[in-house]
């Protein structure tokens, strides 16, 4: 009989789970450690956005500054979220106008001057465009030259 298959006595057995628990403790990695810190930067990161999108969508969203683009929204609009959601981190590029009183750094007075009547909606080379716009059409309206690698 091949010796691997053989019963174990109760002293192996106790020596063997001692050796395991010894060994498996000595894997644990500390919060703190470099490791953690790096598999958390991953898990934060959208799977689906790789280095290039990343700056494809930052040029954009310099770019649409670049030309007076603005977005009108509220802070409570759903819709308005999802358009910040494609931007992502890019999105602080964005001349956004919070038409809402009660939101934060409100400019309702420029919401009304611009005859906005939903959210979000964008002014781009001095026309609106209502609604939540892709990137890929927010480069074309725009004339948007750079990486559309969204």
């Amino acid at each position: 009989m091949n010796r691997w298959f053989q019963p174990f006595d109760r002293r192996t057995t106790v020596l063997a789970t001692i050796a395991l628990t010894i060994v498996g403790t000595s894997f644990v990695i500390p919060v703190g450690h470099p490791l953690i810190a790096r598999a958390e930067t991953l898990r934060s990161t959208p799977p689906s956005l790789s280095i290039a999108d990343n700056r494809s969508i930052a040029g954009l969203a310099t770019h649409l500054r670049k030309i007076g683009a603005k977005m009108y929204g509220a802070y409570w609009c759903p819709h308005c979220s999802q358009q910040k959601e494609l931007f992502g981190a890019a999105f602080r590029s964005i001349d956004y106008v919070e038409c809402d009183p009660g939101g934060a750094n409100a400019r309702p007075d420029l919401c009304k001057s611009a005859k906005i009547t939903g959210y979000p909606t964008w002014e781009i080379k001095g026309k609106l465009y209502p609604g939540t716009q892709s990137l890929e059409d927010l480069a074309k309206l725009s004339g948007y030259s750079g990486s559309s690698n969204f």
